[in-house]
């Protein structure tokens, strides 16, 4: 019986996994910490920032138009991070984006002293990404193993989710009794302490150049117009990352129970992510792929009924399970591609495709401001649509 359990339970763990990739899972976990505490937090103060600078009525506007103006640059910036990780390594641009990171969390509280500051912010939000994420997902796509890729990212996701139980009831705690200025020092202290594990070994050269132009003929080419497509649903991730954490708190009123339900909601949710990662490498993965993305569909018209804390609690329960039964076959197929061919290249492709949904996004939500009002339903909408594009998801 013990042997079964043993077998069991190791077959949700990948055991051929890489140092390269090792480090990566403990430079992340620290990093996710760091974001735990305040991911969730960084558009409400957003919106309380313009709500108190400008007016409560086009706060909502405000903050997208924030995000519109990092993620038009780095839609064409970003192929300048790919090509600063292909010269100089991967770990090093992930080195670099964390350090942006930190200091974008610092840019944001010197806002409170002068609305200039918003250009530095945006500036420096816009850097980070620039030269973390190219080098992120190609450091996971270069040295994952075939055949574990959904197991990897599974068990990362597990982590992540881990560290997000205890990373917002930290960072509510902190917001409640001494306000943003601490919690942005404390994460910012640790996402700059994330790149020691990145940086214990010695990484091995890495030569080649990348093509500017090339990326965004691969962006608009022929070929992958039905994988960009399906890319582009990533637009409910900028609704999510930003739309739905004012919803939550506009509700619940409260930084500290705010806190508390995304990590009861992670906690819960936590369990299936690593099914989802065995069942992406053991099944089919369009058939998990197109399967969740419609269950997570009717996650985001669920939000239209969403009312009180305990309403909020289970649909963002649900809606997270859901995504990742999306996003874990998704990231396998595109890292497992992407090591076969280019690997920077592939994974270029994916983020430019990915932040062109952002920004359609932010656009259509605008459009929709414009119409309604600040209509969350309008919104959520939106953002239900925009997930359905998954479905056309083929490699």
């Amino acid at each position: 019986m013990h042997g079964k359990i043993e077998g069991i339970v190791s077959s949700f763990i990948p055991s051929h996994m890489r140092r390269q990739v090792r480090e990566l899972f403990a430079s992340t976990i620290i990093l996710n910490f760091a974001m735990a505490m305040v991911t969730i937090f960084e558009p409400i103060f957003l919106f309380l920032f313009f709500s108190e600078k400008f007016n409560i009525t086009t706060s909502l506007s405000y903050v997208l138009i924030f995000y519109l103006a990092v993620y038009i640059p780095y839609l064409f910036c970003v192929s300048f991070g790919a090509g600063f990780a292909k010269k100089f390594g991967y770990e090093y641009g992930i080195t670099l984006g964390t350090i942006f990171a930190a200091l974008f969390y610092f840019a944001l509280f010197a806002m409170n002293t002068s609305v200039w500051f918003i250009l530095p912010a945006v500036i420096i939000d816009i850097l980070w990404k620039i030269f973390y994420w190219p080098a992120y997902h190609a450091n996971f796509a270069k040295f994952s193993v075939d055949g574990e890729q959904g197991r990897e990212i599974g068990n990362m996701v597990v982590f992540e989710a881990l560290v997000y139980v205890i990373g917002p009831i930290i960072g509510g705690l902190v917001v409640k009794f001494m306000g943003f200025k601490a919690l942005f020092i404390l994460s910012a202290i640790i996402m700059i302490l994330s790149n020691v594990p990145m940086l214990l070994t010695k990484e091995k050269e890495i030569s080649g150049t990348f093509s500017y132009k090339d990326a965004f003929k691969r962006l608009f080419a022929k070929k992958n117009l039905k994988r960009t497509i399906s890319i582009l649903g990533y637009g409910e991730e900028l609704i999510v990352l930003v739309i739905w954490p004012i919803f939550m708190f506009v509700v619940v009123k409260d930084f500290l129970e705010l806190g508390v339900i995304t990590a009861i909601a992670t906690f819960i949710t936590t369990a299936m992510f690593l099914y989802i990662g065995k069942l992406a490498d053991k099944s089919n993965p369009n058939y998990v792929l197109r399967f969740g993305a419609v269950l997570y569909f009717f996650g985001w018209i669920f939000r239209i009924f969403a009312k009180g804390i305990w309403g909020v609690f289970a649909i963002d329960t649900y809606s997270r399970i859901t995504k990742q039964s999306v996003a874990v076959p998704m990231l396998a197929q595109i890292y497992k591609k992407a090591r076969h061919t280019s690997v920077m290249e592939g994974v270029v492709y994916f983020e430019m495709a990915l932040v062109v949904g952002k920004i359609i996004a932010i656009v259509l939500s605008l459009i929709l401001i414009m119409i309604f009002g600040a209509s969350w339903n309008a919104i959520f909408i939106l953002g239900g649509l925009m997930s359905l594009l998954y479905i056309f998801f083929k490699i």
